[in-house]
């Protein structure tokens, strides 16, 4: 007596776990990459760049919380801003101002002083926070 076998079906692979793990490892090396660029700060020239003339030194100007404004650690309003942003200026093209705004002064008062310091001609107008308002337990 002879059994009836049945016929054997050829094998499939599906392509299912192979795109499950293509699309894994994706993610893995999408989250696992770094795209921010680092770019050097433009406060100070670097060393032993040469040349016949150095840059000038960066003007700070610090905004408080309750709006008061200083030029360098001298006291200073808008009027004084505006003028003094337009003799550095036309000296030399290349003046770097730095705002640095209390760690809770008013938005609006730091984007009033922007553009007061970008209507004088200002080209270059960094925004840092000031470093005398770090609390420490944030570290």
């Amino acid at each position: 007596m002879q059994l009836a076998r049945r016929p054997r079906r050829a094998g499939f692979m599906g392509l299912t776990p192979l795109i499950d793990m293509i699309f894994l490892l994706l993610l893995f090396f999408l989250l696992g990459s770094d795209f921010v660029t680092y770019g050097q700060s433009r406060l100070a020239p670097p060393r032993g760049s040469g040349g016949n003339t150095s840059a000038p030194p960066p003007i700070v100007i610090t905004l408080s919380a309750d709006g008061a404004l200083s030029w360098n650690g001298t006291p200073a309003n808008q009027d004084f801003l505006t003028r003094e942003t337009t003799r550095r200026v036309t000296a030399n093209d290349e003046q770097i101002l730095v705002l640095m705004p209390a760690g809770n002064a008013n938005i609006q008062q730091v984007s009033d002083i922007m553009d007061v310091l970008q209507h004088a001609g200002a080209k270059s107008i960094t925004l840092e926070r000031d470093v005398f308002d770090i609390d420490l337990a944030d570290f």
